[in-house]
Parts: C-alpha cells; structure tokens; sequence
C-alpha cells in the first residue's frame, strides 16, 4: 500500500460534521499511522484500521471504541455517535491546503478536518529530563500544588501530582507519544487541590503528541488538552 504524502502519520481535529460545528466545550480527533487510525470521538477513544485502494478513496474498517458516558457538554454522546456513523460510511478524501474531508461517493464532504501542527522531535531528548507543571489549558496551576513529571529511560516515566505517585509505560516516536500509568494515593490534599491533581492525571492519560526544547516540554492530547511544563531540579 502506498501513502499519499503526508497522510500517514498526519493528525487532525474536526471542524465540522455534516455542515454543523461542533458543540462549543467539545473536541473531536483523528490520527493516522501505518494503516490504522484513532482519536477522541468527544467522551471515547475509537480506532480502526483503513486502506487507499485508488486515488482518493479512504476505507476505514474494524472501528472500535471504548465504552463510557458523558453528560457534558450537552449533546455531546449524540455527537460522537453521528461523527462514529460519518467516518464508517466515508469512502473518499479531498486534501486542500491544511483541511481534510472525508466523504462519500457522490462528492458530498461529511466530515471536515483542520490539520494539528506537527513536530520534529527525537525521543531520545526525553531521558533525563525532569518537568513541573506550570499551565493547564491556559490556567496556571494553583499555589501549593506540585505536579512533576520525570522520564527515567527510553519506555519509563513518574511523577506526582499533590498526593498522587505515578508511573508512565511510555512510546514515543516523533512527536507522538503514548503511555499507559499506575497510580496511588501518598497523602492527603485540600478537596480543591485534589480536584486540581485528579485533572492532571485525568488528562495525561490522553497524551497523544508532545514538543520539547530545554525550557519547556508541551503535551497535546487526543481531546485538546494542553499541559505545559518547565524545566525541574528534581
């Protein structure tokens, strides 16, 4: 099988569904890597596999997706289960500039995708480093809490977050990154710094890209997260 140039290993975010935007609080993502995709269809990851079998034509199969409910935004569920239905039923893509559609066979564009940046990155400048955590989606971390992250070698992370351990099982390949983590409970914290802790662990575990220079470390997550770091001494 071969690739149309740049669209193997691309990521993107959806921008609209059936001519609609999305429900405002609410983010959907698609990333492709050797003849698989996955991504954040707004409360579930769902991925599957997909052929290019002539010029143009995408055919996605095996969809999969994890299972949970969410109440929030409102519509949410309704949502993703239209996106899920739209992307199963895509046969075709168009490329223009930094947008993708993927549509059916009468020309009629579904789903329309704007491209995410996308990273030079060596994993191996990872090693060794150690990371506090100064910023959440734009809002600075509340005086008190400390949230660190250190990666001890090529496939092992931890850190704390307030009174949470953890450790990261970690594959990083160019700017991608995934990880699964074990956690557990150290001490106690005040009920809203803890709520601020459980955030930050709760959106680490959807890392799916990162960018890296020595006084900041950046990891973008399949749901839109942005979790900003700066160098430790730990």
């Amino acid at each position: 099988m071969r690739f149309p140039k740049n669209f193997d290993g691309s990521q993107w975010a959806l921008h609209s569904i059936y001519g609609n935007d999305l429900i405002e609080g609410s983010h959907i993502s698609l990333y492709f890597r050797n003849g698989s995709y996955w991504g954040f269809s707004g409360c579930n990851i769902y991925g599957g596999d997909y052929s290019l079998e002539a010029p143009n034509s995408f055919i996605p199969s095996g969809g999969s997706s994890t299972a949970m409910g969410c109440s929030s935004p409102e519509g949410v569920m309704e949502q993703e289960a239209d996106y899920k239905t739209a992307l199963l039923k895509a046969t075709r893509y168009r490329r223009t500039g930094e947008q993708m559609e993927l549509g059916n066979d009468s020309n009629q564009s579904q789903l329309i995708f704007d491209r995410k940046p996308e990273y030079s990155m060596n994993s191996a400048d990872l090693v060794g480093t150690s990371w506090s955590l100064v910023s959440m989606n734009g809002d600075y971390i509340t005086e008190g809490l400390s949230i660190t992250l250190i990666f001890d070698s090529s496939s092992l992370a931890h850190g704390s977050a307030g009174c949470f351990d953890y450790e990261l099982y970690y594959e990083a390949n160019g700017d991608d990154i995934r990880w699964g983590m074990d956690d557990k409970r150290v001490g106690e914290l005040p009920r809203e710094l803890e709520k601020e802790a459980l955030q930050y662990t709760d959106s680490l575990m959807w890392a799916a890209n990162y960018r890296l220079d020595t006084e900041r470390l950046e990891i973008f997550t399949a749901r839109g997260d942005t979790l900003i770091f700066k160098p430790s001494s730990s």
